[in-house]
C-alpha cells in the first residue's frame, strides 16, 4: 500500500529530526527543504501534504508551494505557527498569494501525533509511484547530495554487562533520514561521488576517534564502505595517507565492509584489507546474512569483527530461523578470534536471544538511536 508523502519546509534543528523519524515510524514518508537549492528533489519528492513554518515562507519558500500548484492537485498546507487570524485573511501573506489550501495552523514545537492525524485527514495519496531512487537522482543533478549528507554515530554495546563498546558512523539524508545508505550509495550514483562522501565520513570518524582519544577513552569508532570501493587505487590511497598523517589512531578505528549488489573481488578486496591493517586499521563485516553474503567473504577477508544482519537475527528470535545456524557463525568467530555483533536489538527480548547466541557486541534502539557527534563531544564544533 503507497505511503502518503509529506513534505516539511522548515530549518534543520533537533526537532525537525525527530519529527522525520516519528512519522516515518507511521508509514508516512517525509522529505524536508532546508536550504535554496533543495527545491528540485522536493518537486521529485511529489508529495500528498505540505507542513511549513510561516516565517520560511515569508523568507522566500513561498515559490516552491505556486510550483507545486501548477503541476500537481492544490496540496493541503498546514502552517508551523500559532493561531494567527492574519494567517488567513492578509492579502500581502506569500501563502495566501500562492493560493494554497491551508487546512490548519499548529504552533510549534508539537506532538508528532498531532501532524500525523491532519495528514491522515487532509492529505490524499496519489497514484504516482516515487522510488527513493529518482530522490537521489534529483539531488545528485541539483549537486545537493554532499550538502545534505550528514553524520550520525550509533553506539555498540558488549552483551555481558551493557557497557559501551564502540560507535558506528552512519550516512544520512539531512532531508529524508529514511533512506539508506545502501540506497544512497548505489549503481545509480557515481562512484567518484561516493569516493568523496565516504572520505568526508571517514574525515569525521578520526575527528571522533580523536576527540575521545584525547579524553582517554579507547573504544573503536566505525564506518561504513562498500565493498567496490575497496578495488578503486585512488580511494585506497586515500585512506593510507589520511591514515599514516594520523598514526596516533592506530586501533581505533574500524571499516565496515558493506554487502550490497554491485559484486567486487573478493580476492582483491582481502588484499587490500591486509594492506590497511598495517595502517593500524581493524575490518569489520557488515551485514552478514543477507544479500550476496557467502563463505568466500568470511574466508577470505582478515575480518577483526564480524556484524550479523539484523532481519536474520529476528528471523532467528521469530523462531524461522534455528539457533544452530547462528550459533555456527558466532562460534567460527570465536575460532577465527574475532568478536561478533548482533544488529537490530531493540527490546530486552531481543537482547536474551542474542545473549543465548553467545554474541559478544550488540547494536540496535535498545541503547538510543544514533546521535549527531556535538552530543557526543561537547566542543565538537571548536574541535
Amino acid at each position: 500500500m503507497p505511503k502518503k508523502r509529506v513534505l516539511v519546509i522548515d530549518e534543520e534543528s533537533a526537532f525537525t529530526r525527530l519529527l522525520q523519524d516519528d512519522l516515518e515510524q507511521r508509514a508516512i514518508s517525509v522529505a524536508c527543504v532546508y536550504s535554496p537549492g533543495d527545491e528540485n528533489s522536493a518537486m521529485a519528492f511529489a508529495p500528498d501534504a505540505v507542513v511549513a513554518d510561516k516565517n520560511i515562507l515569508n523568507a522566500g519558500a513561498g515559490c516552491l508551494l505556486q510550483a507545486f500548484d501548477k503541476i500537481e492537485r492544490k496540496l493541503p498546507l498546514v502552517l508551523m505557527t500559532g493561531t494567527d487570524a492574519k494567517l488567513i485573511h492578509g492579502s500581502a501573506d506569500p501563502v495566501q498569494a500562492s493560493d494554497a489550501q491551508i487546512v490548519a495552523t499548529i504552533p510549534k514545537p508539537f506532538e508528532p501525533n498531532v501532524l500525523a492525524g491532519l495528514i491522515e485527514q487532509y492529505a490524499r495519496v496519489s497514484e504516482k509511484e516515487i522510488l527513493d531512487s529518482e530522490y537521489i537522482a534529483a539531488l545528485v543533478a541539483s549537486g545537493r547530495l554532499l550538502d545534505n549528507l550528514v553524520v550520525e554515530f550509533q553506539s555498540k554495546h558488549a552483551l555481558t554487562d551493557g557497557s559501551l563498546a564502540g560507535y558506528e558512523a552512519l550516512s544520512r539524508l539531512k532531508t529524508r533520514r529514511a533512506i539508506s545508505p545502501a540506497t544512497i550509495f548505489s549503481a545509480a550514483t557515481d562512484i567518484l561521488l561516493e569516493i568523496e562522501a565516504t572520505l568526508n565520513v571517514f574525515d569525521q570518524v578520526m575527528k571522533l576517534a580523536d576527540s575521545l582519544y584525547m579524553r582517554g577513552k579507547s573504544i573503536p569508532v566505525s564506518f561504513n564502505c562498500s565493498a567496490i570501493l575497496l578495488t578503486r587505487c585512488d580511494f585506497v590511497d586515500a585512506l593510507c595517507s589520511r591514515l599514516y598523517r594520523r598514526r596516533n589512531l592506530r586501533g581505533s578505528i574500524m571499516i565496515e565492509v558493506t554487502e550490497e549488489n554491485r559484486v567486487a573481488n573478493i580476492k582483491v578486496v582481502a588484499e587490500v584489507c591486509h594492506l590497511l591493517s598495517r595502517y593500524g586499521l581493524s575490518v569489520s563485516i557488515d551485514d552478514y546474512g543477507t544479500g550476496h553474503s557467502n563463505i568466500d567473504r568470511i574466508a577470505d577477508i582478515p575480518f577483526a569483527e564480524l556484524k550479523l544482519d539484523k532481519e536474520i537475527f529476528w528471523a532467528f528470535c521469530d523462531g524461522r530461523v534455528p539457533i544452530t545456524m547462528l550459533g555456527s557463525i558466532v562460534d567460527f568467530c570465536h575460532m577465527r578470534g574475532a568478536k561478533s555483533v548482533i544488529e537490530g536489538i531493540e527490546t530486552a527480548f531481543h537482547l536474551d536471544k542474542a545473549r543465548l547466541l553467545g554474541a559478544d557486541e550488540g547494536q540496535g534502539f535498545y541503547w538510543g538511536h544514533a546521535v549527531p557527534p556535538q552530543y557526543l563531544v561537547k566542543d565538537w564544533h571548536a574541535a
